[in-house]
C-alpha cells in the first residue's frame, strides 16, 4: 500500500515505481527525525561537542521547509539547490555534512544511494596560509607579558604549534619541564591520537616567564577570545586570522630545522600536508630570528618596528589590514 500510495502520487504506474530505488524506502523516516537519530549515535561514538553543534547547524539548515520529507526522497537536485546557494569555499564543507547524513541513511537502511557521490569534485585554488611576522610576534609578546592571562596558550600556540583548541585544553601539568616534552591527550587532540611534543628550547623559558606570571592554563575559549580580540590594537590587525599561531610555528619551525617529518609529527600532520602548506613560507634567516626571541628581548622600538599598516606575512605578498 506504501508503495502504490507513492506511486499514485508520482502519477507513474505500480511497475514503474516497483523498479525505482526510492520506492523501497518509501516508509523512511523524515530527514529532521535522521538527523536527530544520527546527531544522538555520533554523540555516543566520541565525537566533540562542538564539532556535533556545527554538524546539527549545517543539517538543520539543508532541512529547511522539507523537515518531514522522508529522506529517502531527498533528490540530487535538492542537494545542488543548497549547494548552489552559497559560495565555492563553503561549498566544499557543505557538501562532505549533508553527505555524511545521506551516507548515514544508507547504513540504516533508509535509502540505497547517496546523492552526493554523483556531484561534480570540486577544484578550488590552494590557499596560501596566513602567518605572523617576526615584528607581529614580537609586538604580541610584548603585549602578553603585561597582560599575561592568555600568554602561555599564545606560547603553545604559536612555538610549540599546537592547535589553538588543543592550547585550550592543556594543563600545567601536562608540560615537563625537566625533559622538555608537552603532552596533548587523545581526549583534546582533532585527531582523537595522543601526542608528545619536543619543542625547541626556547618555548620552556617563555612557558616558564608565563607559569610564573600566573597565565591561565587550561583557558576557558571565551576568556581566549575576549584576549585576541585586544591583542588585535598592538598588531593593527582588523580581524585574527583562523589558526595564525599554528601557521606561524609550522613555517618557521620548517624553515629552521628543514624536517617535514619532525614537524609533522610535532603538529600531527602528514609529511605532504607540510610539504604542500609550509614549505619556503619564510627564509632560514627569519626562521632563525624567530627562535631567538627570548623573555628577555627588548621590546619592539615604536618608530623601528610599528609600520604604519601592519601586515600579516605570505609568501607571495603581504596583506595590508585596517587598523583595529
Amino acid at each position: 500500500m506504501f508503495v502504490w500510495n507513492d506511486a499514485k502520487s508520482r502519477n507513474v504506474d505500480l511497475f514503474t515505481a516497483l523498479s525505482r530505488a526510492e520506492a523501497f524506502a518509501v516508509a523512511a523516516p523524515g530527514i529532521s527525525t535522521v538527523i536527530n537519530e544520527m546527531l544522538t549515535v555520533k554523540r555516543k561514538s566520541g565525537l566533540s561537542d562542538r564539532y556535533l553543534v556545527v554538524l546539527e547547524m549545517i543539517l538543520n539548515q539543508f532541512a529547511k521547509g522539507m523537515e518531514h520529507r522522508p529522506v529517502s526522497a531527498v533528490a540530487l537536485a535538492d542537494v545542488e539547490k543548497y549547494l548552489d546557494s552559497h559560495n565555492a569555499v563553503s561549498r566544499q564543507c557543505l557538501r562532505g555534512r549533508v553527505s555524511t547524513l545521506l551516507r548515514f541513511a544508507v547504513r540504516r537502511g533508509y535509502r540505497t544511494d547517496n546523492p552526493c557521490e554523483r556531484l561534480e569534485p570540486m577544484k578550488l585554488p590552494h590557499k596560501t596560509p596566513t602567518i605572523f611576522t617576526l615584528q607581529q610576534v614580537e609586538s604580541a609578546l610584548t603585549w602578553l607579558k603585561k597582560n599575561p592571562r592568555s600568554l602561555a596558550w599564545f606560547i603553545l600556540s604559536t612555538f610549540a604549534g599546537l592547535r589553538p583548541e588543543e592550547a585550550d585544553a592543556t594543563k600545567w601539568e601536562d608540560i615537563h619541564f625537566a625533559e622538555k616534552w608537552i603532552r596533548i591527550e587523545a581526549q583534546t587532540s582533532k585527531l582523537r591520537q595522543r601526542r608528545i611534543v619536543y619543542p625547541l628550547p626556547m618555548v620552556f623559558d617563555w612557558l616558564k616567564l608565563a607559569k610564573k606570571r600566573k597565565s591561565s592554563l587550561p583557558l576557558i575559549r571565551s576568556t581566549r577570545f575576549l584576549d585576541l580580540r585586544e591583542l588585535r590594537a598592538p598588531l593593527c590587525i582588523a580581524k585574527w586570522p583562523k589558526d595564525v599561531t599554528r601557521h606561524s610555528a609550522a613555517s618557521y619551525w620548517l624553515a629552521a630545522c628543514g624536517s617535514a617529518a619532525t614537524v609533522a609529527t610535532a603538529l600531527g600532520h602528514s609529511e605532504s600536508v607540510m610539504r604542500k602548506n609550509y614549505m619556503a613560507l619564510v627564509t632560514k634567516a627569519d626562521a632563525e630570528k624567530f627562535w631567538a626571541i627570548s623573555p628577555d628581548s627588548p621590546a619592539p622600538s615604536s618608530s623601528s618596528r610599528r609600520p604604519r599598516a601592519a601586515r600579516l606575512s605570505r609568501p607571495d605578498t603581504a596583506i595590508s589590514s585596517r587598523a583595529a
